[in-house]
């Protein structure tokens, strides 16, 4: 079957049906795992490690079911991700689909990292139980008439529980769109600074990852998903110790997210399909 091409409604349908059906198995079997983990290692362990493997659990059941067990997605990584020995890392991805997070794991086993969500998905019985066991931070908007602006006096302390992570050496996963694009064909949303200013104070490193094709596995919007290929690829990392100022190097790391998408397969025919037309 050709993945690329928009598939029957009936097929559709189908995978629809699997993939929500294959999710809250997945949260379910994922919240009592970690809680059984959690009551066992109480008595042992610190509340970080205690997040951090709940985390690897998370993300772990996520890449069986919704990567290894999905016969409707396909997910390509083209470039891996590369070795970098500061062990402050950031890895900043363009953001297209509620599928990023579950297909993006494929890119970054077996490394795990806190993941950067909005508040509403903590809400979420049994999922968002489980991202909050794994330590995952929550960012808060305002409702969607106000353009998705943050609550005021909600980011301070979610950079400083971030700025925490990093410094034992826990790995962020940001996507600095702040949402999903609408325009998932045109170029990326602009980038909002707070990690970028976070990166440069703290010394990290940034690891660029291009995202393409997942806005046809879930289209935002629609409660129905599709069968197709997402593609993956990392950008080389970037020392951001080099900067001091964030607004720079938030356009370098667009200009090097949006480069390296545009390299990939889906990206490259779309490209080339709208200069014939032009």
């Amino acid at each position: 079957m050709d993945k690329e091409k928009s598939p029957p409604f009936i097929l559709r349908l189908l995978c629809t049906i699997y993939l929500f059906l294959s999710l809250l198995m997945q949260w379910l079997i994922t919240w009592l795992v970690q809680t059984v983990y959690i009551i066992v290692a109480y008595p042992f362990t610190t509340n970080e490690r205690r997040q951090d493997i709940c985390g690897h659990i998370f993300r772990f059941i996520s890449f069986v079911g919704m990567d290894v067990l999905n016969p409707f997605w396909e997910v390509r990584v083209l470039n891996k991700f590369p070795k970098t020995e500061n062990k402050k890392v950031i890895v900043m991805m363009n953001h297209l689909s509620g599928a990023d997070p579950f297909v993006a794991i494929r890119s970054m086993l077996p490394r795990d990292g806190s993941w950067i969500a909005k508040d509403e998905l903590f809400r979420v019985p049994l999922g968002g139980w489980s991202m909050a066991n794994a330590g995952d931070l929550a960012v808060k908007f305002k409702n969607k008439k106000e353009g998705f602006q943050t609550v005021k006096g909600s980011v301070g302390p979610m950079m400083e529980e971030a700025r925490k992570k990093l410094r034992r050496g826990r790995m962020l996963c940001v996507f600095p769109e702040g949402i999903r694009s609408k325009n998932p064909e045109g170029p990326l949303n602009p980038f909002r600074p707070g990690f970028f200013s976070l990166a440069i104070d703290e010394g990290a490193v940034i690891v660029p990852l291009a995202i393409s094709g997942t806005e046809r596995l879930w289209p935002r919007g629609s409660p129905v998903m599709n069968a197709a290929t997402a593609y993956f690829s990392f950008g080389e990392p970037i020392d951001c110790s080099k900067y001091s100022n964030a607004e720079e190097l938030m356009q370098y790391t667009w200009d090097i997210i949006s480069g390296i998408r545009d390299s990939h397969p889906d990206r490259v025919e779309f490209l080339k399909s709208t200069k014939k037309v032009e």
